[in-house]
């Protein structure tokens, strides 16, 4: 079940980001190695308090979330013109419920519920993810600071 995320899945979501960075680690990857400190906990809260998280439950848990957020430091940092739109982070999912579509379903419904037009960057050199995000109607904008820029109008 999608719904929007309150207070009360902090824990929840917090514990999948630091899941997920683990796993990368493990795998030789270096995105998400910032997850790994606890000063993590300071991104889920804000995104918690600042912008829209909608999380995928199963069994009443947390399985999957997405955060919409204003621009924060790091959007100003790779785009010129930040203001204006919603910046995506922090889309993650259970290694638990892989291959189940979460994070598809995850993306589409966070479109299909936000009126603003959305950014988001990835690692450029993260083929499967710069393939991943046109799939729903991102634009490639072009590379900063070794970051992959992408848009979709609302």
């Amino acid at each position: 079940m999608f719904r929007f995320a309150t207070l009360d899945d902090f824990s929840a979501i917090d514990q999948l980001i630091v899941k997920k960075a683990k796993e990368f680690q493990t795998a030789g990857k270096s995105q998400w190695v910032k997850y790994l400190e606890p000063s993590r906990s300071d991104y889920v809260r804000h995104d918690l308090t600042n912008g829209t998280v909608f999380v995928y439950e199963r069994d009443q848990q947390v399985v999957g979330a997405v955060s919409l957020i204003p621009p924060t430091d790091w959007d100003h940092h790779l785009w010129d013109d930040a203001d204006g739109a919603v910046y995506l982070h922090r889309l993650v999912t259970d290694s638990n419920v892989k291959g189940e579509r979460i994070g598809e379903r995850l993306m589409q419904h966070a479109l299909a519920n936000t009126p603003s037009t959305i950014r988001l960057d990835c690692v450029a050199d993260n083929a499967f993810l710069n393939n991943y995000y046109p799939r729903f109607g991102f634009r490639y904008m072009g590379e900063r600071n070794g970051f992959s820029l992408f848009e979709k109008q609302a």
